[in-house]
């Protein structure tokens, strides 16, 4: 596992930032700030709650604890035997795994995967209120202009969708069946319906 003055120095630099910017926004000087990323000195408990809300990753994330930017036991989304199977399940285990993989790529991906799966909930959420499944008064932009805007945000981000840097690191393990189950089961869906139409 990486060791806290790893993590520091490696988000600080996946957003892009000097150590003299990252150490004012985060309220310390930049000799201290270089001391924490040489392993020189340790941080305290207010400066490590900073930095992990600062770069919007857990404080065990930041100190070596986990691959885990969110916070995921990612030992619960290992392969089973259901992965293979297109269902609820494996439709989780898929999103918090790629989830897990943008961020680890690269920050920039990682926050737009998570818009994106933010803007596809909100549409199913907002399909589930038109049918009464949730109160329509919790929503407040119009039916059409919501269902339009999110397929348009939708668009956008996808095409902003930064590639992946060949200096980024790459998620470990092995390729979960629970993502090629999900991409499979999909293609079937869009086959089907291409047919049919």
């Amino acid at each position: 596992m990486a060791t806290y003055s790893e993590r520091l120095v490696e988000l600080r630099t996946e957003k892009g930032l000097s150590q003299k910017a990252a150490a004012l926004d985060l309220g310390v000087s930049q000799a201290l700030l270089s001391h924490y990323e040489k392993g020189i000195r340790e941080f305290n408990l207010d400066f490590l709650c900073r930095a992990a809300d600062y770069y919007g990753v857990t404080a065990d994330y930041l100190l070596g604890r986990t691959q885990s930017r969110a916070g995921v036991d990612t030992s619960a989304f290992e392969d089973r035997d259901e992965d293979s199977v297109f269902n609820t399940r494996s439709i989780y285990r898929a999103a918090i795994l790629t989830q897990e993989r943008m961020h680890a790529g690269s920050a920039q991906a990682g926050d737009l995967a998570d818009i994106l799966y933010a803007i596809t909930l909100y549409r199913i959420l907002f399909a589930a209120a038109q049918k009464g499944y949730i109160p329509k008064r919790w929503f407040t932009i119009s039916p059409k202009y919501a269902q339009f805007a999110s397929l348009a945000i939708t668009e956008a981000y996808l095409s902003d969708f930064p590639e992946k840097t060949v200096n980024a690191r790459r998620y470990g393990g092995p390729e979960p069946k629970s993502i090629e189950a999900v991409i499979k089961g999909i293609e079937n869906i869009i086959r089907k319906s291409s047919i049919n139409s």
